[in-house]
Order: structure tokens, then sequence, then C-alpha cells
């Protein structure tokens, strides 16, 4: 309950925030795509990645759920240099997320991957090719800080 009371206050707080980052008043640090995997319908803790990346300054596409391969690469296309977050709950979609990071890496070699979602560990984000873990949002925060500093 407190996580979701937090998640309330920060999507309040970036309302009022968002016209700020959206005149160009604040640079942004860059573009970061976020969705869940194909097959996985959950959102809680991609949102809450979501909210607290745009509210470090960063540009967030999210792509929303049940996100196919071929949507994260369009999109990638679409906004080269971007930082694509996937997200995962079950542990069904684990494969799906590890096909969508081989596909990436194929594409688009230079692309920084960051993973997540309950199922999801340090090791699995190893063995898959992807370049970050987290196991909370602030985590995501952090990487994202230290990419561009």
């Amino acid at each position: 309950p407190q996580m979701l009371m937090a998640a309330k206050a920060m999507n309040a707080a970036m309302m009022h925030l968002k016209p700020f980052f959206q005149s160009g008043q604040t640079k942004r640090k860059g573009k970061f795509i976020i969705g869940t995997v194909s097959g996985d319908l959950h959102d809680i803790g991609k949102n809450l990645v979501a909210m607290m990346v745009e509210g470090g300054g960063w540009e967030v596409i999210d792509l929303g759920v049940d996100v196919e391969t071929e949507k994260f690469l369009k999109v990638l296309e679409e906004n080269p240099g971007a930082v694509v977050a996937l997200s995962a709950l079950l542990t069904t979609t684990m494969e799906n997320m590890k096909q969508t990071v081989t596909a990436i890496r194929d594409k688009h070699r230079e692309s920084k991957i960051l993973v997540g979602g309950a199922p999801v560990t340090k090791e699995y984000c190893e063995k898959i090719g992807a370049d970050f873990y987290s196991p909370d949002p602030q985590g995501a925060v952090n990487y994202l800080k230290a990419l561009v500093s």
C-alpha cells in the first residue's frame, strides 16, 4: 500500500512538472523506452520505473504491456540512442524477455538494455545479455544517472 501511495503522489507531482519538461525549459538527459514484454499484462513496477525516470529528467516512451519484440525494435529505430527497459512479472514471460534482448542486440548492438521484474535476477540479466538489472526503480535511476555523467 505504501508503494501505491507513493506512486500516486509521484503521479500528482509529475502533472505539475511535465509542462516544464515539455516546454524545453528543462533539458532532457536522453530517451528511455520502457515496456512489459509480450505475454505479460502487469504494469505497476513498470509504471513506477517510468515515473521515477521521467522525474529524473528523461523523456519516457512507455509502450505499455504485452509489447511484442517488433514494437521495441520499431520504436528504438525511431529513437536512436535511447535506453531500453524491459519488464516481466511472470516467469513464463522471461523467455520473451530473452528473445527481445537478443533481437535488440542483433539490430542495435550499442543500445543499453535494462531488465527488471519480480522473477528477474542479476544472473539472468547477465545470461541474456542485458546491460543492467535492478530490483527496484531507484536502481534504474542511479544507473541512468551514471550513464550520462
